[in-house]
């Protein structure tokens, strides 16, 4: 698409006072939109501050150049870049990365043609500085074959169903890796079934807050600290934009959602310990007060494995992560800035409550064999090589439900590239792809962005309160994890995965992405 982007942008430059009508803010390449879905037609883009009726020598011309134009009204984000630059960099660069403006190639400042830029962190507050990070000391991140029990299960279905039980059954050490701790439900469970003298050791993130949140995850600290005494083993996680770290070991985020019980089972998500990915309902016995609930709830997929020696190599990294933020931890710390910059955008739309809720899937001593997969590390358990192994496997059918899927701007992160590449050659081999993205994608020019890189949009659909970031292979093979579809959720994150082959575990999970799917997905294109 490069030659094409050019093509458009000489057209935009050469006849940019035809453009420049009142209202038009930026002007770019990109793909036309008819009834609100992505067509492949090459189009100039004109992004206005308010979209409506105008006179018509106000009007932006249909076509110029032979391109036709697409006028869009500009989202939230676009309108805080107008208005206050300072803030849309603090969204940009701090904020959660599904609220994110891709960096469109060739787009143009409306009133004056000159290219956008992407904003400088220069001036935002100091991140820590960066260490070299270090895996867990002798632990190997091998597959591992054999018997294994698992109990498969989902969001807003039966994640909070099954998580109070799991946590229930500590009896000796809870060891905990999560980005995002809010839930009212989740502390109160976990203060009641630690009471005795078991021991909680927590390494966690400190993203902007939820807007489901009953409590900051600082408030979160608090109530641990106060309930569990020196019983708890804490530290805030060493990420970069931390404020009570000093130095780091991952640049964004520590976004994984793994718990280890008695370091022989172990609880593993895409979804955090807050309301929107733990809704606190049954909606088997209580149908029609789940309903309301789930409809503003997020889709995750959950797994809990009885695996010592899964369950052990998960711990070892989660308390050597708590050892290296310990060390970090400023003792002296500015306090956490809890909101940023206030968006429309920040409340998603609500979605639609499960046609069929789906019952926990219990396999007890099934033959598998299981990858663990952790973000940033190499060798075995690296997340690129072993997902660029999983999608190019497929021969029939390759199933991908996730929150975004965010293109690397100008080249970076190759080997995500090579992961987006991978995908559209088996779209392009007649391999069953679909892709189920959440409703981020609509809002600011990322579908472009797929679109641009050689997805197929026919193949993508849409479902409001994706977080989910789970794959099925050939109904033989599933992936269930944390790691987002961007540079920095595949290569730089702390994140954990697991590669599950085993065809009824694959079942399980490929039925719920197919009522998905059909029920609560809309096409993209």
């Amino acid at each position: 698409m490069t030659t094409s982007w050019k093509a458009i942008d000489a057209a935009i430059t050469a006849h940019l006072p035809s453009l420049q009508k009142p209202g038009v803010l930026a002007l770019r390449p990109g793909f036309k939109m008819t009834a609100g879905k992505m067509t492949p037609v090459p189009a100039i883009i004109a992004t206005v501050a308010h979209k409506g009726p105008v006179a018509p020598d106000q009007c932006v011309p249909p076509m110029i150049a032979g391109y036709p134009t697409d006028v869009r009204q500009a989202s939230s984000l676009e309108l805080l870049r107008r208005d206050d630059p300072q803030a849309f960099a603090t969204w940009q660069l701090r904020g959660p990365a599904e609220y994110t403006l891709p960096l469109h190639d060739h787009e143009r400042d409306a009133a004056t043609g000159a290219l956008l830029q992407a904003p400088s962190s220069a001036a935002l507050p100091k991140s820590a500085p960066l260490k070299p990070y270090q895996p867990a000391p002798g632990v190997a991140l091998d597959a591992v074959s054999g018997k294994v029990d698992l109990i498969l299960h989902a969001s807003p279905d039966a994640g909070w169903l099954q998580l109070r039980p799991f946590l229930a059954g500590t009896t000796h050490t809870l060891t905990v890796g999560m980005y995002d701790f809010t839930s009212a439900h989740i502390l109160d469970a976990v203060v009641a079934d630690l009471a005795g003298k078991q021991q909680m050791s927590l390494v966690l993130d400190h993203p902007a807050k939820n807007p489901t949140a009953d409590q900051t995850d600082e408030q979160t600290e608090a109530a641990l600290q106060a309930a569990l005494h020196k019983r708890l083993a804490f530290a805030w996680a060493a990420e970069a934009h931390d404020p009570k770290v000093n130095a780091a070991y991952f640049p964004n985020a520590y976004h994984i959602k793994v718990a280890v019980r008695d370091g022989s089972t172990f609880w593993l998500s895409s979804g955090n310990w807050n309301n929107s990915n733990q809704p606190d309902i049954d909606p088997f016995k209580h149908r029609a007060g789940a309903d309301a609930i789930a409809a503003k709830s997020d889709r995750d997929w959950h797994v809990i494995v009885s695996h010592a020696g899964l369950a052990k190599t998960f711990e070892a990294y989660l308390l050597h992560d708590l050892a290296m933020a310990r060390t970090v931890q400023q003792t002296q710390a500015a306090a956490f800035a809890e909101a940023l910059p206030e968006l429309e955008t920040v409340i998603s739309p609500l979605g639609k409550a499960p046609v069929t809720y789906f019952k926990p899937k219990v396999l007890t001593g099934v033959q598998a064999r299981i990858q663990p997969v952790l973000t940033p590390d190499a060798g075995a358990g690296n997340y690129v090589s072993n997902f660029l192994a999983l999608i190019q496997s497929a021969r029939s059918k390759l199933y991908l439900q996730t929150q975004y899927i965010h293109p690397p701007q100008n080249g970076a992160a190759p080997g995500f590239t090579q992961l987006l590449d991978a995908v559209v050659a088996q779209m392009r081999a007649g391999i069953d792809v679909r892709i189920i993205l959440s409703q981020y994608e609509t809002t600011s020019g990322w579908l472009e962005k797929l679109q641009a890189a050689g997805f197929d949009l026919s193949k993508v659909r849409i479902q409001t309160g994706v977080h989910n970031k789970g794959f099925i292979v050939d109904t033989q093979v599933v992936a269930i994890g944390s790691q987002n579809w961007s540079g920095d959720g595949v290569l730089h994150n702390r994140d954990a995965s697991l590669i599950i082959h085993n065809a009824e575990a694959a079942a399980y999970f490929e039925t719920i992405f197919l009522h998905d799917w059909v029920n609560m997905a809309t096409p993209a294109a």
